[in-house]
């Protein structure tokens, strides 16, 4: 598997980690509960991190392609 496909994997991997926590939070009734709006912002913050590596690695596939 090539470095955007892995990539890519580990964005939905955290994509589903961030939507099994909010169905928690409401699960629970814990929305707003300090401890989960922390681990969400932590979720968060890792997608934004992956997302930019995506990118990173389609464009560099790309231009050894090209």
């Amino acid at each position: 598997m090539e470095g955007a496909e892995l990539a890519k994997r580990d964005h939905q991997r955290n994509k589903s980690e961030i939507v099994k926590l909010v169905k928690e939070m409401f699960d629970q009734d814990k929305w707003g509960d300090e401890q989960y709006k922390i681990k969400l912002q932590e979720l968060v913050v890792k997608d934004e991190e992956l997302v930019r590596d995506v990118i990173a690695k389609i464009k560099q596939e790309r231009e050894h392609e090209a």
